[in-house]
């Protein structure tokens, strides 16, 4: 009989995406959410239309993945923009605008591991539209589910690997 191998994940770095969620991210959207417990899953195997990738090396290396369905990411920029334009379709000016806020929330994320000890530099983001299928990681993958104004979900991947 095979054992099962379970990571034990420092409950710093779960916190630390978490706070980043609840203060950076709600102020960048201005939307009310709810982020489901985290878990750690195999693969990235859910089918989305939009996904903001930021790198990071450090103590930590890896990748934080924003993936939204079209709507949710239209809402999240439409919101972000305060009623000065309305976006119906994700151009140029909605991926930069996923980019940044991607930005933002990982640079808050960075900020929160460092009070840990994890000290990791993120990378510019890359905005990917069209059906993202699977993902192939290494490392352990933390999920966190985001339910904004309700069902529309959003997911947040922390990918990582530690270096010591």
């Amino acid at each position: 009989m095979a054992i099962k191998e379970e990571k034990i994940i420092d409950v710093n770095i779960i916190n630390s995406i978490l706070a980043s969620l609840k203060n950076t991210f709600k102020i960048i959207t201005k939307l009310n959410f709810e982020v489901k417990k985290p878990i750690t899953v195999k693969d990235i195997n859910k089918s989305y239309d939009v996904v903001t990738n930021i790198g990071f090396t450090g103590l930590l290396e890896g990748n934080i993945l924003y993936s939204f369905t079209e709507n949710v990411a239209k809402d999240i920029v439409n919101n972000m923009m305060e009623g000065m334009m309305k976006v119906d379709e994700i151009d140029d000016m909605a991926i930069s605008a996923l980019g940044e806020l991607g930005n933002m929330v990982s640079g808050s994320i960075a900020v929160n591991l460092e009070k840990y000890n994890y000290n990791i530099v993120v990378t510019p983001p890359s905005v990917f539209r069209g059906k993202i299928v699977k993902v192939t990681a290494r490392g352990t993958i933390l999920k966190f589910p985001v339910f904004i104004s309700g069902n529309n979900e959003m997911d947040l991947y922390f990918v990582f690997k530690e270096r010591r």
